[in-house]
Order: C-alpha cells, then structure tokens, then sequence
C-alpha cells in the first residue's frame, strides 16, 4: 500500500458534504426532505465525512495533512466574460440541520448569500440532475476545519474552481482568446480579478460565515479568495492558504508593457507585464493581511499561517509564448513575492515513457549507463543504468524518471493524445494514441543553458538564479538572456499541492490526465489500454497496483531516499509536510462509487485518482499453504443483522481415461467432495457497511486465499457443525476485495481438505 503525508479532500462541491453534523434538505416545489450526508449510515446520526475521515485515519496512519478543496463556479474560458460565483442546487429550497436530536432551520450561506437569494446562478443539470453539487456551505467548511484539526491533522485550504460551461474544460482555459500585449486583455483580466477589499467582509462567529458588503451579484475571484480568507479566521487559521491553482492561461496573459527583455528595476531584476500574476500577488498580500490583523502570523518554523499559489507543473517554471520563440518565468515575480511563503507546484510530471509490446526505448536502454552530465547527449540522454528485467512495474524505474528521462534529459516536441484507437504499434489493442514524435518515440536533449525548460530539474532551479531563455535572432538559439529575476536561490521550499496518478494502464506516461465521458478534457494516458465492456462498449483498463506504485515512488524519493537537499539556515529544498496526493473522498466508500444515483461522478471512481476503496493487487500464494493439523482455526465472523441466501455446491474431482473407441472412463480422486459454497446478500442496504469492514478485515486477516477457517454449516450436509474453508478470491488487497463483494453482490468459499 502507497503511504503519503497528505492527501487533497474532495468532492470540492456538495453544500453539507464535509460537515460534522446530519442535513436533509427540500428543493422548491417539492414536498418531502431528503437526507443529505448520511448516505454511509442512512439509520445513524454519523455524516459521510466523519466516516471517511475515520476511514482515512485508520487506513493511512502516517497521513498529516488534509488540502480542503472548496469550489466556485467559472461561466466561460473567456476571461472578459468569466464570472467567478457559489451556487446551491437548493435555490428556492430549504436546509435543516439534526441538533440535539431535533430537525431545525440552517440555511446554505456563502459570502452573504443563502439559498433565497435573488440573482444566484443555476448550475447546470443534464436529465434532470445536477452536474455539480453546490457549493459547500460556509458553517460547514468551518465545521470541518474544525474537525481536521481536532484530528491532529494540518489543514491546507484550497479554493477551486469548477467549470461550468460547454465542455465543462479545465479551469487552466480560462484566458484571452485574442492578441494579448494590450490594454484590452489587462483590462479584461482586471474586471476578472474584480475590485473586492478585505474591509469589504464581515466575519460572523456565531453564524459560521462571512458576510460582504459589496454587491450581491458580484461574482469575481477577488471576492471568492477574500471571502475565505476571513472564513478560515472564523475558523481559528490553517496551515496553508492557496489564492488559487493553476490558471495557466490567465498566467500568461501579458499586458501592454511586455517585452522580451522585461522591466529591470532598481536591484537590477526583471520582471515582466503580467496582469493577473500582479493580481495573484496584491491577492497573497490581502490575504497575509486579513490573517495578520486576526493575530494568525506567519509561523514559518511551525509551518502555519502560510500563503502560496499552486501552479500547474507544465509552466511552473515559465510559459513558452507561441511565436515568440522562447520561455519566460513569468511566475518568479510571484514566487519572491514577500507575501509567498512556499513555491507549490500541482506535480503530475510522467514517471514513464512505455509502449505496448516490448515497452519501447525505456525497455531497450534499461541498463545502459544513465547521463553523467547536463545536458545529456543524443548517445546517451535514454540510459536508465538500472538492473533486472525491464518492466514498467518497477519502484526504481519509476523513480529514476523522477529527475531523469523525459522533461529533464529530452523531451517530445508533439504530445498530442489522440485518444482511443487502434494501436499504430500493431498489438492489436485499443489504446489512447500519440501523435508525431512521440508516437515514433524520437526524443530531443535540451541544451546548455536550458534547464529552464526542463520543469523536472526542482535542484537546478531552487539553487539557481534565472533568466529567460529565448531565440533573439543572433544564431545562438534558445539560451538565457537578459537580467535575473525576482527569484533568489534557496529562499522558498517547493512543495507538491496535488501529485498522483489515475488506476489506469500505463498511468504514470501521463498523470495528468483523467477520464470523465462528460468533459471534453477526458483522456487516458498514452498508449493505456482500452477493453470492451457491456454493450460493446470501450473502457479505459484499471491498474490499482501502478498508481500505487507512482505514489510510493514519489513519496520515497523525496521522504526516505536521501534525495531531498537543505539550504545552509536549513531549508529544505522539497517540504514534504504539505506533500498531498490527489485524491481522498469526503464521500466514504463504498456508499461512493456505488449510490451512482445520488453522485453523477461515481462511474469515473473506477479509473480516477481515488485512493479510497482502492490499493495495489497482492501477488497470490506460489501455493495454498496447508492447514496446520487439527488447528485451531480462526472463524468466518458472524455479521449482526445480515441474511444471506447460502448455495452449497459438491464438486468431486475426477481422473479421466480416453481409449482409442473415444469413449471415456472416469474414477474419483478422493472420496469427500470439495465444497463451492457461495454466500449472496439478501438485501443490499448501506447501514452494512460495518458488517462489511468487519469481513474485510477478516480477509486480510487471512491472507486471502491463503490461510484457511471454520465456516457454520448446516447440519443436513453430514459435515458436522462445520467446514474448513478458504476465500474464493485471489490474494488482492482488501480495499478490492471489499469493491468486489459490493460488485458481485456475493461472498465465494471453497473448502479445503481438515
């Protein structure tokens, strides 16, 4: 099983979905209330996310920290209509919370709005559903702050953004879509940014929310970033306060004072016109304010009371403008910024490089000695210098990709996924296609001077000073020119906000991507595998065991290895106290992935980035050990309240004798039969889920198939009062055991010689 530090909390959207406390609630025009949160124990009074929390804790002990991710809404990838804003999917409705054992009145509130506000935005719905659930509600992010840190854990707050428009994309579209350099584009991303003030907000101790006094209607990001600022104040402080993530296009939007050589000033840096990281800045400094003036001052030892921005890992270190032949760090500004207390990066950088068939280059190069030097040659950029058979499964392949192969020793000029297809390679499979380069796997070495470009190179980058790297029509190509920037070695530890890979084939080619049929950013990464499922249709193929694999590869390298560096004051060059995997679910398995009825994205939990209900395949017994003689053996637990609908099945095992007439003669191995014997619920219901956990924990226990127990048999079969028995199951991890029993609706034994 994978281990990490932290991990980032979803669903993002949901009003009561990380509360502590029951809610029901009544869209308008309907006349009965419905439960909200307590989907795991439908007759209790535990909400989902204390259970999954409880589930979280017990699963991974070594788990620190907790990114609570809370979502707005975005109308558009055009920023000059872009409008930032919560919702409910209750407008109109009514919300009541279980106090002392009572149902009473709560309303959705956030940033001075509740569920009968005039002018909210309706999130949209497909077949009568919402695509979204709403905006979690101000009382219960405060709540679950609360609660997190009560559980010992640090609490990262994460404001996000969900898409909202056609094709539901990525909040990283959101950007210009004419000629940047102008006055009209910095003006757009001002209106974007909008005009909020923090002494615009009221903090609201006895209600849990934050009330503004600006418009109602105003829905612009400054507002968003602003409003919790405050509400993590009323919540006693975090630990770590994003202003965001990856807005790469907003990023890079450039102003009418830009130029290639940038603005030096005074100190003799450069920095560059870009609007929006100027926003993200003043942003950091508000919000450094607001805490400040709360008496929650930075604690930079202690590591609370922080501030950063997350930037998507394809720009991190800079933005490659099309035409103009180079790269600029137009995040460096923001990095130095006083305000900036972490330079945080979401890591999805690929592990791998494997094809189908053979795996490729990496297979062919597996143990031809790795570069010794920067930049690496053509000769010798695709040495891995490990031991072994070649295999994509491998921890020491995945890790030696960590700061080696491809973004840091070459790269491929054309990544385009092309998505499902035949596979050009002639295996035969369905698989998410390359294009161009990386279909024929021809590779370029970066060159001297351009370790800019490579967002790999964390060392080379937090030890050094920068510059941009661009073509100035002299001969000399793209090498760094002009002043330094803003950035002083050493000064900030990296951290990783988001890392983590999809259960997919071949997940760690390409993590950041991730598959949801209703999104047009859905893929699988390249040359994954694609199998048929019901109906003829195309499914991406799962792989619990390399997603964990990437996990432990990751957390290793930078925890345990010795990889990680120190500044000489000591600062550590990786902070792994704010490394966080993506993703825990507020919605504890397996009420999600399986009440697909209540959750619209519960069919994408089979391929996604959840951790929960998942973990790597155990590899079966070389063979079923035998049964200690006379025992004593451990017993199948009863489960309180469970009927089961039991089917006894001999099977006797047979030799068989052909002859030359084609007749066929059979004789009996063994006397006793051996017993199939298959257990199948009754009823399924979602208060069994303790039942369940019980039963799981059992099978690991027993090792799968491996350790045999007395099973109760009824008297009627001449077996005595019972059978010993083994799992039906191969050695998988209990998580997917657990999945399975909910899958197949059933449990299967087969008895085992006393």
């Amino acid at each position: 099983m994978a281990t990490f530090l932290g991990v980032n909390l979803l669903p993002a959207s949901g009003e009561w979905v990380y509360d502590t406390v029951p809610h029901r609630g009544l869209h308008a025009g309907e006349s009965a209330f419905v439960a909200l949160n307590l989907n795991a124990t439908p007759a209790g009074t535990t909400t989902d996310y204390s259970v999954s929390l409880d589930q979280l804790q017990a699963q991974y002990p070594d788990c620190r920290t907790v990114n609570l991710i809370v979502a707005w809404f975005g109308s558009s990838t055009d920023v000059a209509t872009c409008r930032i804003y919560p919702s409910t999917t209750f407008i109109g409705g009514q919300f009541q919370a279980l106090v002392s054992g009572t149902w009473q009145a709560e309303p959705w509130r956030c940033s001075g709005l509740t569920q009968a506000s005039p002018g909210l935005i309706p999130i949209s719905a497909s077949g009568g559903t919402a695509t979204y659930g709403g905006t979690p509600s101000d009382q219960a992010v405060v709540r679950c702050i609360r609660d997190l840190k009560a559980r010992g854990l640090r609490v990262v707050f994460y404001p996000f953004l969900l898409m909202d428009c056609p094709g539901y994309p990525w909040r990283g579209r959101i950007g210009w879509p004419g000629t940047d350099k102008s006055a009209a584009a910095a003006s757009a991303v001002a209106a974007f940014l909008g005009s909020a003030a923090p002494s615009q907000f009221t903090r609201d101790a006895t209600n849990l929310t934050v009330g503004y006094a600006g418009s109602p209607t105003d829905f612009t990001f400054r507002r968003m970033i602003l409003h919790y600022a405050h509400l993590c104040v009323v919540a006693g402080g975090v630990d770590l306060f994003l202003v965001g993530s990856e807005l790469r296009s907003l990023e890079a939007i450039r102003g009418p004072a830009w130029t290639k050589t940038g603005t030096v000033g005074s100190d003799g840096r450069a920095t560059w016109d870009y609007p929006f990281v100027a926003g993200l800045m003043q942003l950091a400094a508000d919000v450094r304010g607001i805490f400040d003036g709360a008496g929650l001052a930075r604690d930079a030892a202690a590591l609370k009371n922080l501030v950063s921005y997350a930037a998507d890992w394809s720009v991190w270190t800079g933005y490659q403008h099309p035409g103009d032949a180079g790269q600029w760090p137009h995040l460096d500004q923001l990095y130095a910024a006083p305000a900036i207390d972490l330079v945080a990066i979401d890591n999805y950088l690929p592990l791998s490089d494997w094809t189908t068939g053979t795996g490729g280059l990496d297979a062919a190069n597996w143990s031809a000695p790795a570069p010794t030097a920067w930049p690496p040659t053509a000769a010798t950029m695709n040495g891995l210098g490990l031991s072994g058979p070649p295999m994509l499964a491998s921890l020491a392949y995945l890790k030696a990709n960590i700061e080696g192969g491809e973004r840091y020793a070459w790269f491929y000029a054309d990544s385009t996924n092309l998505g499902p297809g035949l596979d050009p390679l002639g295996s035969g499979l369905t698989v998410s296609r390359p294009r161009g380069d990386r279909a024929t796997q021809t590779r370029t070495p970066y060159a001297a001077g351009q370790q800019l470009l490579a967002p790999k190179m964390l060392r080379w980058w937090w030890n050094n000073a920068h510059q941009a790297v661009y073509d100035a029509g002299d001969g000399q190509g793209w090498v760094p020119r002009g002043a330094p920037t803003k950035w002083i070695p050493q000064s900030r530890s990296i951290t990783f906000t988001e890392y983590g890979f999809p259960t997919t084939d071949k997940c760690t080619n390409q993590p950041n991507v991730f598959y949801d049929p209703k999104s047009s950013e859905s893929f699988t990464p390249y040359w994954s595998a694609w199998d048929p499922a019901e109906g003829g249709r195309l499914a991406p193929r799962r792989d619990d065991t390399l997603a964990a694999l990437g996990l432990q590869a990751v957390y290793e390298y930078w925890v345990v290895d010795g990889k990680n560096a120190a500044s000489p004051a000591g600062l550590k060059m990786v902070e792994p106290a704010f490394m966080a995997a993506w993703n825990w679910d507020a919605r504890p398995f397996p009420a999600f992935p399986l009440l697909g009825s209540v959750w619209g994205d519960a069919a994408n939990w089979r391929v996604g980035n959840w951790l929960g209900g998942k973990g790597p395949a155990l590899p079966p017994p070389a063979a079923d050990p035998p049964p200690a003689p006379g025992g004593p053996y451990p017993s199948l637990p009863t489960l309180a309240g469970r009927g089961w609908s039991t089917r006894y099945r001999p099977v006797f095992a047979t030799a068989v004798a052909g002859h030359v007439s084609g007749r066929e003669s059979r004789a009996t191995r063994r006397s006793q039969p051996t017993w199939e014997i298959e257990m199948t619920f009754d009823v399924l219901r979602m208060d069994v889920v303790a039942d369940l956990q019980t039963l799981v924990g059992f099978f690991g226990r027993m090792r799968g198939r491996a350790t045999p127990f007395t099973v109760p048999v009824p008297t009627y079969l001449g077996l005595g009062s019972s059978l010993l028995c083994r799992f039906a199951e191969d050695a998988i991890a209990p998580e997917q055991f657990m999945a399975r029993l909910w899958e197949l609706r059933s449990l299967k034994l087969v008895s085992v010689p006393a």
